[in-house]
């Protein structure tokens, strides 16, 4: 099952669900996994035609879910996915960082980064010092003759009153990182210093695809609420959603349903 392998220390072969699913069931009947940690279970019942519904603690298990289901079936498939327990308003998106018993808002910095990177990062774990990265993702370039991946850095505020030291914090860990471009996830809108700033840094150019893009931008709930992602054409980024995280946080409390 190594090609199945998405990091889940209790992952379950593919097979064994599969005659599990069918001993138990009949095409159309429901099938149920109120723990459904990488999708194994969703993605065998899609597979055998029976309708499904799972459930789980944290969004990044649903993030991965989505993209192993559009992986295996298409795009236009997921699309059909009733998604429930996610935000799809501001209301919501704005409840879900200031939840009482994720006092680090970590689920709402999962939400923000998977949800623009459309489930092609990678977040960072930590629940303390984070260095200033809540994701990553990587893109092709060229250096010289040789191909090689840089990295995409998030950060995700959702204080009430953002400052322009997040851009230049921002900024500072690119730096650190040699970082291709970063993105600043803001819950409320950026002032006019933080635009000036985020414009400052000009373009970064991509060898590899001649393509240019901003080298700083600032994305806003609204906008990923409205349908933004990142804006790197399908194919050329690199795919990092490969596995599972393999320490749930235990502190979150959100439970979200496919």
């Amino acid at each position: 099952m190594a090609k199945e392998r998405l990091g889940y220390p209790t992952q379950k072969p593919e097979k064994l669900l599969e005659q599990i699913i069918k001993a138990s069931s009949d095409k159309g009947d429901i099938i149920l996994d109120a723990y459904c940690g990488c999708g194994t279970t969703v993605a065998v019942a899609e597979r055998l035609k029976r309708k499904w519904i799972g459930i789980d603690i944290t969004y990044q298990s649903i993030s991965l879910i989505l993209k192993r289901l559009e992986d295996s079936f298409g795009k236009k498939h997921i699309e059909n996915i009733e998604l429930n327990g996610v935000p799809k308003d501001f209301k919501s998106a704005e409840a879900l960082a200031n939840k009482e018993d994720d006092r680090v808002r970590k689920e709402f910095e999962k939400w923000a980064v998977l949800t623009y990177s459309n489930n092609r990062a990678m977040i960072n774990e930590k629940k303390g010092k984070d260095g200033g990265i809540d994701g990553i993702s990587l893109i092709t370039d060229k250096e010289n003759a040789d191909v090689i991946k840089k990295q995409i850095i998030f950060s995700v505020k959702s204080d009430k009153k953002p400052h322009v030291s997040y851009i230049r914090d921002l900024i500072g860990v690119m730096t650190r990182e040699n970082a291709a471009m970063g993105y600043l996830i803001t819950l409320y809108e950026p002032t006019k210093d933080m635009i000036d700033e985020a414009k400052k840094q000009g373009i970064y150019k991509n060898k590899y695809f001649d393509m240019e893009f901003q080298k700083v931008k600032i994305i806003t709930v609204k906008e990923i609420l409205d349908g933004e992602i990142l804006n790197i054409p399908r194919g050329q980024e690199v795919d990092v959603v490969k596995s599972a995280e393999l320490k749930i946080d235990d502190s979150a409390q959100i439970k979200m349903t496919l």
